[in-house]
């Protein structure tokens, strides 16, 4: 072999020698950098929450950490026992509550074991609560009938309808004062708590015929939090232990449901989906790979050396990004899949050495490294790129997918080139792989670049016409697919399945069903001070009523002041004359003893005031309470009936009514909250697309550049590129395919896998001096094919996820697999083919000429 002339092949050539002369020391070293890499990436943890895919100086992100920090409790555990005996039930919750509350509020941040209080308030008040209509009706009956009584004691009453009272004085309804007329206006005014107490039975939560009672516990603690969620959980399930609800009755079953579960539940089965996927995505390239090479050492030394390079990856992950969220956490099926292309067009090449070129150990590693290196590292950077341009978003889901997967490729390449030659050399010590010269060629080589070198060289020049031709309908179709509003709008399909319902979740429809959703869709607004609520509240419903009809943003807007009557002064104007008039009716004898022990009870016991904030019981008023115990600050915004909140337009147009609320003042309110959350995602994505697309080709251009020194084949392998994602781009026009916070990510990934293999494919056709180009397709293409092949399958392996925008991810990342392979292994040949053909007919009619 001649000498290498590079200060890279001289490196690497160095390299080689240390490998081949002390491949124990090399492997001895490569596993004393993963221990500390492995030991990082153990500490990496895992965010589901979608305010991690957005940074975290977005406002909606501040305002929604400020409101939570604020808020009392921020997860409900849900206790729900079932048994025979009712009694038994409130017993359990009697017993069961005040042990709840003794954990204090570290833990606990209040106990809901039923409506006694909201039940004994609303009695209390309950003609504060009637309708203004019913007090005045109320009102003016009572004072007629007390000015009637009083003139016909008084003799002033001059019968002068004497022949209408008559049968008036014959109807119930026309007892003096009181009877069925106040009666009947006191029972209007108890609708509402009549309604509290069917509904809830003596207070306390039981459904299902007496049969089931519900006790929530608000905690500040997430069902995602690691540390402290599992403790809480023991607790409670400690303190109903020792009431021993089977001793109040053998009957009795307790279960647990509500936000606090479920949440861990989602937490545990993201994590599950992870490693599924993962192993999934692990397993097919290596099935791939040992189908290829068809020797078991072969795929254990890929294996090791894949293994080494994704543990650096997520090791370096810890130190850069320091967690995983929703969307890197399926990195290591992507990066396995695309990580592995190195190892293999380095295998490829060295057991070609090794079997055709019969060449010793050594000098196919030599071989190899000199061969391989350029390709694999321009492959390797463009990808790096590709990921890379993702890093320039302001979208973090984008940003840490693209600084990820931008180290994996990196640092896969460097695991390769380290790793896989002392592992080759110590095996072939251990057990040569061609004892003989004449040994049997890989059964399977041949097979995957078998098909493009056929067609390729049957029919080069229909293939680059058809190319071209679907080349530029396909470039129109990806400008009406940019122009079109190519965005999903529709937030169940990026959402998670649910195939059949967990027991908690099952439970908690059942406990819905009883109490009702308990608000959960309402979004939390916080005002710096109450005197800000009422004000907030008129802009918000100014925006509600200019809206028109079909614009309508939200339902209503709810503060702890929507939970006080309305007009209580002129309410309490009007009962303080109606209790006037019924204490001097019952001073002057018209209302009897009988009458006034029915009427007695239903009057209010003390003197009316008007209701505050503070005289709100604790359990209505804790949705607007914070962890200080300050009240009255916290609005809720209800979505419009009838509108989905999986409706990306709806939650954009709800989010947007309520973001940013200027007041009479010139203070100005944020808003935040899932829906602004959601919001800010989608707007992140629409505005980032075209900033990472433009990164990632820019990127990409300088590599190939780089690569090949602005010759022309800087140009052949750009063309090639961009026809693959021509292409793609034209598929997800014709079928529809919505981008989302994910599979937008496949766009300038395609970018640089495209470039990996047209640069893989170029760089041999230059080494070769496009001679023997069918062979060159067989070799070097099937190599090209397998690691297209591993990358898809890494993506395959995404569609077995639960999660749909990770599914579609998949789907649109495989399509652009095959574009671009198809592109760079069988259109760039046959181009190369046609120009030679072309030049062969040229050549005899220059000589005839």
């Amino acid at each position: 072999m001649p000498s290498p002339s590079s200060l890279p092949q001289r490196a690497l050539a160095g390299l080689a020698r240390l490998q081949v002369d002390r491949p124990g020391l090399v492997v001895l070293l490569v596993l004393l950098l993963t221990l500390p890499a492995a030991l990082s990436a153990r500490g990496l943890g895992l965010k589901t929450d979608f305010a991690e895919l957005l940074p975290d100086n977005k406002p909606s992100v501040i305002e929604m950490r400020r409101v939570s920090s604020h808020l009392a409790s921020t997860a409900t555990l849900t206790i729900v026992a079932e048994g025979n005996d009712t009694a038994a039930l409130r017993s359990f919750v009697d017993q069961a509550a005040p042990k709840l509350r003794a954990l204090g509020p570290e833990w606990v941040g209040a106990v809901d074991d039923g409506a006694q209080d909201a039940q004994r308030f609303l009695d209390e008040n309950k003609l504060l609560y009637a309708s203004y209509d019913d007090i005045k009706k109320l009102h003016d009956e009572v004072l007629e009938r007390y000015d009637e009584e009083v003139g016909k004691a008084t003799g002033t009453d001059l019968g002068l309808d004497d022949d209408e009272e008559k049968p008036r004085a014959a109807d119930a309804s026309r007892e003096p004062i009181t009877g069925e007329t106040v009666r009947a206006r006191i029972a209007e005014a108890r609708k509402r708590v009549d309604e509290q107490r069917a509904k809830f039975p003596g207070g306390y939560y039981l459904g299902e015929d007496g049969h089931m009672i519900i006790m929530f516990v608000r905690t500040p603690i997430s069902g995602g939090n690691a540390d402290k969620a599992p403790i809480l959980r023991a607790k409670v399930e400690q303190i109903v232990a020792e009431v021993n609800p089977q001793r109040l009755d053998p009957s009795m079953k307790v279960a647990y449901t509500g936000d606090f579960i479920t949440s861990a539940e989602e937490i545990e089965n993201v994590k599950s989906d992870l490693v599924h996927v993962g192993f999934w995505g692990v397993s097919l390239v290596l099935a791939a790979v040992f189908l290829f090479f068809l020797r078991f050492r072969t795929l254990i030394a890929m294996a090791i050396t894949i293994a080494i390079g994704l543990v650096w990856t997520f090791g370096a992950a810890r130190l850069a990004v320091g967690y995983l969220n929703s969307s890197t956490g399926f990195l290591v099926s992507i990066i396995a899949g695309n990580g592995i292309n190195v190892g293999i067009i380095y295998m490829a090449r060295y057991l070609e050495a090794r079997r055709a070129q019969h060449r010793s150990v050594s000098d196919a590693i030599r071989t190899a490294h000199a061969d391989t290196w350029l390709a694999t590292l321009a492959a390797s950077s463009a990808a790096m790129v590709a990921y890379g341009s993702l890093a320039t978003t302001d979208f973090r889901g984008f940003k840490h997918f693209g600084i990820i997967g931008g180290m994996g490729m990196l640092l896969c390449w460097m695991a390769t080139f380290l790793t896989l030659p002392p592992i080759l050399v110590i095996s072939e010590r251990l057990l040569p792989m061609f004892v003989d010269p004449n040994a049997l060629r890989s059964r399977a080589r041949g097979i995957y670049g078998l098909a493009f070198a056929w067609l390729a060289s049957r029919a080069p020049r229909p293939i680059v016409i058809v190319a071209l031709l679907t080349g530029v309908v396909s470039a129109w179709f990806a400008v009406r697919y940019a122009t079109s509003d190519p965005m999903e709008y529709d937030l169940q399909n990026i959402s998670t399945d649910r195939h059949g319902k967990t027991p908690a979740r099952k439970l908690s429809t059942r406990v819905d069903a009883i109490v009702g959703r308990m608000g959960q869709d309402g979004m939390a607004v916080m005002v710096d001070r109450v005197e800000q609520v009422a004000p907030l509240t008129q802009v918000l419903e100014k925006r509600l009523a200019d809206a028109p009809e079909d614009r309508k943003p939200f339902e209503k807007v709810v503060s702890l002041f929507s939970l006080l009557p309305d007009r209580q002064a002129e309410k309490i104007a009007l009962i303080n004359e109606v209790l006037d008039r019924i204490h001097r009716a019952r001073d002057k004898g018209f209302i009897d003893d009988k009458q006034w022990a029915e009427i007695e009870p239903e009057l209010p016991k003390h003197a009316l005031a008007p209701l505050t904030i503070h005289d709100v019981p604790d359990k209505m008023a804790r949705p607007f309470t914070e962890q200080d115990g300050t009240r009255g600050r916290i609005v809720y915004i209800v979505p419009k009936v009838g509108r989905s909140i999986w409706d990306g337009h709806y939650l954009d147009l709800w989010a947007n009514s309520y973001r940013e609320v200027t007041l009479p003042t010139g203070e100005k309110i944020l808003g935040s909250g899932s829906a602004v959350v959601w919001s800010d995602m989608l707007a992140a994505v629409r505005e980032d697309s075209p900033k990472a697309i433009f990164v990632s080709l820019v990127g990409t251009l300088l590599v190939v550049v780089l690569a090949f020194r602005l010759r022309r084949e800087s140009w052949i392998v750009l063309g090639v590129v961009l026809l693959g994602l021509c292409w793609l781009v034209a598929y997800m026009h014709l079928r529809e395919v919505k981008l989302n916070f994910l599979n937008f990510v496949a766009l300038p990934i395609t970018f640089g896998v495209g470039a990996d293999y047209a640069v893989n494919m170029t760089r041999r056709l230059t080494l070769e001096g496009y001679r023997n180009v069918r062979d060159i397709v067989v070799e070097t293409g099937g190599a090209v094919v397998l690691c297209s092949l591993t990358t898809m399958l890494g993506y395959i392996a995404l569609m077995f996820s639960m999660n749909k925008a990770i599914r579609s991810f998949g789907l649109v990342a495989a399509i652009g697999e095959v574009t671009t392979l198809i592109a760079a292994v069988l259109v760039l040949p046959a181009f190369v083919l046609w120009r030679q053909q072309r030049k062969a007919l040229a050549v005899p009619s220059q000589d005839r000429a």
